[in-house]
C-alpha cells in the first residue's frame, strides 16, 4: 500500500531526483509514464523514492501495485499518466520527443504549433465545424456588465488585480482578445493555456471567482500551477494583470449573457498533444474525456439536516428512523431533483454491539421510502457502536444508502483529542469498511464521507484529494457550554473550513445541538476561497457558500432545520 502521507511536494523531488541521476535498468516503465513538464518518468520507481522524503526510505517496490493503484495515486495528486508511446532509451530523462510519421524529432517545446493545430483536429472530430481565433463582441471594462448578476464580482476581481502592483491601467482594447477556439454546436470556447498564463495575478483572479462560477477546468490544479509556474511577463509593465483579466472575461462567457456552456481550458504541458493522432479512434476517446470532463457540471444538491434535541436520552432507534422518514418526505416534497439528504453522526446506535448488526435493519428501512421516490436520493447517517465503560462509542461509522441499497461505508479514520485509545479506527482515509468504500457517486459528483474529526484529520495529517468533489462530514453533537463538548464555531472554522482549504471542493456538515437552539449564523455547508489564509482568521461572512431555501420540521425529539445547497 502506497503511504498516504506522500504529497506533491515529495513527489516533485523525486522527478528532481531522477533527473540529476539515472534511471536503474530495472526499473524502467513498461506500461505507464508519468509526464511532467515535456518528460516522462516510471511512474513506480517516482512514488519508491517520493516515499524518501515523506518516510525517510525508499520504498520496496514489493510493498505497493504498479498499474491501477500507482496510477491512481499520481492522478490524485494531479499528475498526467500515459500510456507507453514511446520508449526511454536515455539514462536520464529528456524533453518529450515529437512523432512524426513513426519517427521523432528533439527540441519539442509548449510552443509547438503542431500541438495547437492537432487540438483544432481532435475538436472537429468530436463536435464538427471549430473556428479558431475566434471573436467573442463583449467589452472590457467591468461598467460593460453592470447589468448581468456578476457584475460586482467581476468589478471585484478587477480591481484585486489592480492592488497587485498598483498597475490601474492595464486594458487598452474596447472588445476582449480572440478566443483560441470555439465550437458552434453545442457551443462553448476551448482555450490552450502555455505557461505564461499561469502568474500570480491569474492566481489572484481565480481565487476571487464566485462560488456559483462554471468553470471548464479543475480551478484548484489552475491555481495550484499557478503557485508552482509564477511566470512573469515584464513587457510592459502590466502585462501580467491584463493577461489574467482577459482569462477572467473567457471563463466569464456563460454569465456574461452568452447563452455558453463553461469555457475549457486546457495546459499546454498537460501532455504532448501532438502526440495524439485524430484518425486514431483510442487517440480521439482520450482527448473526448478529458473535454468532456471538463464540461461536467456538479449536477445535485445536498440537504442538510441539523437537529435540536430536546433530550440527549429519550430517543431509540426506531424513533430516529421515522424522523427520518418524516424529514425526507418533506425534503422531497419541498423540493424536486437528485441529491444528498445528510444526517448527524450517530443518529443510529448499538450500545453493545457493532454497528454492522443493523447494517441490514438500516438499509432495508431507508430503501424502502426511497424507492417511492422518483428522483435519485442518497441518505447518509452516522452509526455509532460498543460504547466503553467511559461512554465513549468504540464503533463510529457513516453510511450512504440509496434504492438500491448501501452504496458506501466509512469509519472513523482520526479521533478527537479525548478519544485516543477509546476509538477503533479505519486503517486510512482509503481503506474500505465491509468491503465498502467510503467514497460514492451520484450524477458524476464523487462525494467523501467523513465522521465527525476526521475533517480535522484531513488538515493536520496534509492528506491529498483522492478525486473527490464534495465532503460530507457526519458531526455528532454540542452541547450547552459546560455541560459537554460545545465548540461549533471552532468545527465550522477548522473542520469544514479547514477542509474545504486543504482539498479546494465544497464541505456539508450537519449536527445535533442537544438542549440548545441550533444558532442562526452555524454554517452546514462551506466553501474555502480566502488562498492563503489562517483558517484561524476565517469568519462566517467569509463563506461565499450559501443555502438557496430552509425547511423547518417538527419531530417529537425536538426540530430538524434543512439547509438545502445547489451543486455547482
Amino acid at each position: 500500500m502506497i503511504p498516504s502521507n506522500i504529497t506533491r511536494e515529495h513527489i516533485r523531488k523525486a522527478l528532481e531526483k531522477i533527473d540529476a541521476e539515472a534511471i536503474p535498468p530495472s526499473r524502467k516503465p513498461t506500461k505507464f509514464v508519468l509526464v511532467f513538464n515535456g518528460k516522462r518518468y516510471p511512474p513506480k520507481y517516482v512514488i519508491s523514492l517520493a516515499n524518501e522524503y515523506a518516510n525517510d526510505e525508499e520504498l520496496k517496490s514489493s510493498k505497493f501495485s504498479g498499474g491501477q493503484e500507482t496510477n491512481n495515486f499520481l492522478k490524485r495528486l494531479g499528475f498526467d499518466i500515459e500510456g507507453i508511446g514511446l520508449t526511454i532509451t536515455n539514462e536520464k530523462s529528456e524533453p518529450l520527443q515529437h512523432k512524426s510519421n513513426g519517427t521523432t524529432q528533439k527540441g519539442h517545446t509548449e510552443r509547438c504549433h503542431e500541438c495547437k493545430n492537432t487540438v483544432e483536429k481532435m475538436l472537429e472530430k468530436i463536435y464538427g465545424r471549430v473556428e479558431t481565433n475566434y471573436k467573442f463582441s463583449i467589452g472590457t471594462s467591468p461598467e460593460n456588465f453592470k447589468e448581468t448578476p456578476h457584475y460586482e464580482d467581476l468589478k471585484r476581481i478587477f480591481v484585486n488585480l489592480q492592488n497587485y502592483k498598483g498597475n490601474k491601467k492595464f486594458v487598452h482594447k474596447d472588445t476582449l482578445p480572440n478566443c483560441d477556439y470555439f465550437i458552434p454546436n453545442p457551443g462553448f470556447a476551448v482555450e490552450f493555456d502555455e505557461s505564461q498564463h499561469f502568474t500570480i495575478p491569474r492566481k489572484i483572479a481565480l481565487l476571487s471567482y464566485p462560488y456559483r462560477s462554471k468553470s471548464g477546468f479543475p480551478l484548484a490544479q489552475w491555481i495550484s500551477t499557478c503557485d508552482e509556474t509564477k511566470a512573469h511577463d515584464p513587457e510592459p509593465v502590466y502585462r501580467d494583470e491584463q493577461r489574467a483579466w482577459y482569462d477572467t472575461l473567457r471563463d466569464f462567457l456563460p454569465e456574461l449573457g452568452r447563452h455558453l456552456d463553461p469555457t475549457v481550458r486546457l495546459y499546454s504541458k498537460e501532455m504532448q498533444w501532438c502526440n495524439l493522432d485524430p484518425d486514431n479512434s483510442d487517440d480521439v476517446e482520450k482527448f473526448k474525456n478529458i473535454i468532456e470532463g471538463r464540461r461536467k457540471e456538479l449536477n445535485g444538491g445536498v440537504a442538510t439536516v441539523v437537529l435540536q434535541s430536546d433530550s440527549d436520552k429519550d430517543y431509540s432507534n426506531d424513533g430516529r428512523m421515522e424522523a427520518l422518514f418524516q424529514i425526507v418526505d418533506c425534503i422531497t416534497k419541498e423540493t424536486s431533483g437528485d441529491g444528498v439528504i445528510l444526517f448527524p453522526g450517530g443518529w443510529f446506535y448499538t450500545d453493545k454491539e457493532k454497528p454492522s448488526t443493523v447494517y441490514d435493519w438500516v438499509e432495508n428501512q431507508i430503501k424502502d421510502i426511497l424507492g417511492k421516490i422518483e428522483e435519485h436520493i442518497v441518505v447518509c447517517a452516522g452509526i455509532d457502536g460498543s460504547v466503553d465503560k467511559e461512554n465513549y462509542s468504540n464503533d463510529q461509522i457513516g453510511i450512504a444508502v440509496s434504492r438500491k441499497g448501501i452504496e458506501a461505508i466509512g469509519r472513523k479514520f482520526h479521533p478527537a483529542p479525548q478519544e485516543k485509545g477509546h476509538v477503533e479506527l479505519a486503517e486510512s482515509y482509503s481503506s474500505k469498511e465491509e468491503g465498502k468504500s467510503r467514497i460514492f457517486e451520484l450524477n458524476g459528483v464523487k462525494y467523501f464521507i467523513c465522521i465527525c474529526y476526521d475533517t480535522y484529520g484531513i488538515r493536520h495529517k496534509n492528506l491529498p484529494n483522492p478525486d473527490v468533489d464534495v465532503v460530507l462530514n457526519l458531526v455528532h453533537c454540542f452541547y450547552p457550554k459546560g455541560k459537554g463538548p460545545s465548540g461549533d464555531p471552532y468545527f465550522a472554522r477548522h473542520g469544514f473550513a479547514g477542509a474545504s482549504k486543504q482539498w479546494k471542493c465544497s464541505v456539508f456538515g450537519t449536527a445535533v445541538f442537544f438542549n440548545r437552539s441550533i444558532p442562526e449564523r452555524w454554517p452546514s455547508g462551506v466553501y474555502w476561497n480566502q488562498g492563503d489564509k489562517s483558517t484561524q482568521k476565517w469568519k462566517y461572512e467569509d463563506n461565499p457558500l450559501k443555502h438557496s431555501g430552509k425547511i423547518p420540521v417538527d419531530i417529537p425529539e425536538g426540530k430538524a432545520l434543512v439547509r438545502i445547497y445547489d451543486l455547482f
